[in-house]
């Protein structure tokens, strides 16, 4: 086979490749109303979203919450279940402290014993209506418990609509603090959302999951799941609800999407931007897991944990994460053997393949720096900017770049090595990162492990004359694209603009497969040629639209104190620079470096401050301070901040005590400061020190939405192509307090 023929098939199978891939992200069409009743319609729960949702936003302290509330207890008991409601009042790690309403439906007259618990959140954020987070999650939540209304398991199913997820997932604590209820939940199933459209990810399990993970391959359709995600996951001071329930010891799966991220909790996470495809896809899962886990034994045994990674979207390959260093090894043995026989043969030499080595080395350092830069010229065109509308010619710029280095890093080794050299010293490489991850990342170690066994083993083969060369690199290639493919492609759903250099690696790691055999004149220049044209036009393309914009919300604050008032912006877009004299200041010190903001003065208003009344004791040898704090304004909010040389020994709201944060929490406080959120118009805070000590505190109440003065301002953020974000515009008071 001629060069050029050896570059076409290459690059034919990598095309072939990433379309089934695209193919696979696609999803399923939506099932119509008229489905079979025992299977998941998306248009049936997108009906049910419609009649239970409203298209506004529906925190705990709006009043669509209350009704968004009712109306999911009504479809549960229309659907002959039982239902209640569980109130609680909890603070979690942060601490955020709140009320939290949760919905508990069961099938009448259920037998007793280990359950399976189905669940989801109804809260929003107070900036959009929250369709897709977690809206869509409750209405599949809905749709399967008709599904499955008349079906009888070994194991009782529950459903849990909880409350307070957006804020600090108040009511998964409170569920399992009410141990009555949550005594017998044996294993989870959570449904959320960090987007609006795209493949449902099972991207968190519990640990010790390699009991679950032979029922998830057996019976996922269309699986879009990997270890890597669910290790990385671990590792992430990120959490949803499952984070509460894995904390308690239970186990747990947790489903989720993340296209279209600029979505993500605005005003366009609405009615108009769901995906019925994604509905469908996630909830076909979702039920498949509530079916097949419903018959299954719930004891976590095998203890240990996986390492599995879906092929294409066909099926699941997995195995026990202890085996990865062993099958690390076994490569080793195979490459080895492959070494010594080509050296007999003298089909390659010892040179050879430390150029392989040192050519697969220099193709990540390649893509690494080619990616930065990548990424760096798009930060200087649209500074801020996360998830863009036309991402693809930056996305093919990356695959580009990435081919390129791993082609022409291994093009320089062979001007002085064979094929066999080459390509075994880039099979060491993938082998060493094995064994790599397999002692430090266990559950990623697939992405090396996989690729790595293929190349030891079709390396051995071609050293014993019986394999031919484009036959042993597109088996390579297949394999890596099969572990690493995905994260070429959906990676940017996650980290926006700033995946270009990872995905730039990864499609190197993935060109190095079959690199070795592409020697063809010109064809760097050409690849690198084509890429510079995308980069060039992924700098002219828009980087916002009406469904992709920036996110700015604005926030009017009062200083009781001064009388002073200030607007406040994070990075202002260039329109609202002009409506006022904005200047980077340290506005929140209780956050050292991060605590700065754009601030300009602005017109003051009459609110009533925050009130707090002191009260200061001796108790059990700790000093005891009692804040009764109020806000006369029925703000939903009051954030207490405070600087103390003192350790506080406790801290109670309303009588509760917030946990501990576990340890891979992450405090973005400044030293000696403390801060705790509570979601209500007044509560009471006992603060107990070890030794006496003065303390500098800030009291703010926070509502939402700007007074009507701030019209223009979001008049021009609205004009600039933003939208608020997560709490939105809210207008703060504070005062400043000592003890």
């Amino acid at each position: 086979m001629s060069p050029r023929a050896k570059a076409l098939l290459a690059f034919a199978v990598i095309a072939a490749l990433a379309g089934l891939e695209l193919w696979r992200l696609a999803g399923p069409a939506p099932a119509s109303a008229d489905a079979p009743a025992s299977e998941f319609s998306a248009a049936r729960a997108i009906a049910a979203l419609h009649a239970v949702f409203v298209d506004a936003p529906h925190a705990p302290e709006l009043d669509a919450h209350d009704v968004v509330r009712d109306r999911i207890a009504a479809h549960l008991r229309a659907l002959d279940y039982q239902v209640e409601l569980e109130h609680s009042f909890t603070c979690d790690d942060t601490p955020v402290c709140g009320h939290a309403t949760n919905i508990l439906a069961t099938v009448p007259g259920a037998p007793a014993g280990k359950q399976i618990v189905v669940t989801a959140h109804y809260d929003s954020v107070p900036a959009g209506p929250g369709a897709s987070d977690d809206a869509t999650g409750v209405a599949s939540l809905l749709e399967i418990a008709r599904a499955i209304r008349r079906e009888h398991f070994a194991n009782p199913v529950v459903f849990l609509i909880d409350d307070s997820e957006e804020t600090g997932s108040l009511g998964a604590l409170g569920y399992m603090a009410d141990t009555a209820r949550s005594k017998d939940a044996a294993l989870f199933i959570n449904l959320e959302a960090r987007g609006t459209s795209g493949a449902p990810f099972l991207f968190e399990t519990s640990r010790d999951n390699r009991w679950m993970i032979p029922i998830v391959a057996r019976a996922l359709p269309r699986p879009a799941s990997t270890s890597l995600f669910a290790t990385i996951y671990d590792l992430l001071p990120n959490r949803t609800d499952l984070t509460i329930y894995k904390r308690a010891g239970r186990a747990g799966l947790n489903f989720a999407y993340l296209g279209d991220g600029s979505q993500y909790h605005t005003p366009l996470d609405d009615f108009a931007h769901v995906a019925p495809s994604t509905v469908q896809w996630r909830g076909d899962q979702v039920l498949a897991m509530v079916r097949a886990f419903g018959d299954a034994p719930l004891e976590p045994a095998p203890r240990g944990d996986a390492v599995w990674f879906d092929v294409f979207g066909l099926f699941i390959v997995w195995w026990p994460a202890a085996w990865s260093l062993g099958l690390a090894v076994l490569a080793f043995a195979l490459l080895a053997g492959a070494i010594v026989v080509g050296l007999r043969r003298k089909q390659l030499t010892a040179r050879g393949v430390a150029l392989g080595l040192g050519s697969f080395v220099a193709s990540l350092a390649v893509a690494l720096a080619a990616g930065s830069a990548v990424a760096w010229l798009l930060r200087l065109r649209a500074p801020g900017a996360l998830f863009e509308p036309h991402p693809e010619p930056m996305i093919a710029c990356a695959w580009l770049a990435g081919l390129a280095a791993a082609i022409g890093c291994a093009s320089l080794a062979r001007r002085r090595a064979s094929f066999d050299a080459v390509f075994a010293g880039h099979a060491v490489a993938w082998n060493l990162v094995a064994a790599a991850l397999a002692v430090a990342l266990p559950g990623g170690a697939y992405v090396a492990v996989a690729p790595g066994l293929v190349m030891a083993s079709v390396a051995l083969v071609r050293a014993l004359g019986r394999l031919r060369e484009p036959v042993a690199a597109v088996a390579a290639l297949v394999a890596a694209a099969a572990v690493l493919l995905p994260f070429g492609l959906v990676l940017y759903d996650s980290l926006g603009a700033a995946s270009v250099p990872a995905v730039t690696i990864i499609v190197a790691l993935i060109g190095t497969t079959v690199a070795p055999m592409l020697v063809v004149r010109r064809l760097n220049l050409a690849l690198c040629t084509i890429a510079l044209v995308l980069g060039a036009l992924a700098m002219i393309v828009p980087t916002t639209s009406p469904s992709h914009p920036r996110h700015q919300p604005l926030a009017h604050g009062s200083d009781a104190d001064t009388g002073a008032a200030r607007w406040q912006v994070d990075g202002p877009l260039p329109l609202v620079r002009t409506a006022a004299r904005f200047e980077r200041k340290p506005v929140a010190p209780w956050y050292g470096s991060r605590g700065a903001s754009d601030v300009a003065p602005a017109p003051a208003i009459a609110l009533p401050a925050p009130t707090v009344q002191i009260d200061k004791a001796t108790r059990d040898g700790l000093q005891v301070v009692t804040l009764a704090l109020a806000s006369p304004r029925r703000a939903p909010r009051i954030l207490l901040t405070w600087h103390s040389a003192v350790d506080v020994a406790s801290i109670r709201v309303d009588g509760v005590a917030p946990p501990a944060r576990p340890p891979h929490s992450r405090s973005y406080l400044a030293p000696g400061w403390h801060r705790l959120l509570i979601r209500a118009s007044s509560a009471t805070v006992e603060i107990a020190t070890r030794t006496p000590g003065a303390a500098e505190a800030t009291i703010t109440d926070v509502s939402f939405g700007l007074p009507p003065i701030g019209a223009p301002l979001a008049t021009l953020r609205d004009l600039s192509g933003a939208v608020p974000v997560h709490d939105g515009d809210v207008t703060f008071v504070e005062r400043h307090v000592t003890w």
